[in-house]
């Protein structure tokens, strides 16, 4: 009997020492994954972040546009007004 308990005690003394083993090394790797992750997630971010102030800059230059070619066309209608008044 005594060999029995001494065998089952040994091979539970075994998986904790696997387990252990499996802890220790999710201690080490862990932290290393975490840091790749956070690593690729701002790379993303910085992508993107790029592509949003160009769009941004896009729009700026369209608005630009779009305020001289407003400018242009109320320029024309009060010359257009002018001119109705004038023959009036």
């Amino acid at each position: 009997m005594t060999l029995v308990r001494s065998k089952r005690r040994e091979e539970a003394l075994e998986g904790l020492r696997q387990e252990r083993r499996v802890l220790a090394t999710l201690k080490l790797v862990l932290p290393w994954v975490l840091l790749l992750s956070l690593i690729v997630v701002t790379y993303a971010l910085n992508v993107k972040t790029a592509e949003l102030s160009r769009q941004v800059e896009m729009y700026r230059k369209n608005l630009g546009v779009l305020e001289e070619q407003t400018e242009a066309l109320d320029v024309q209608i009060s010359k257009l007004i002018l001119g109705r008044d004038v023959v009036n």
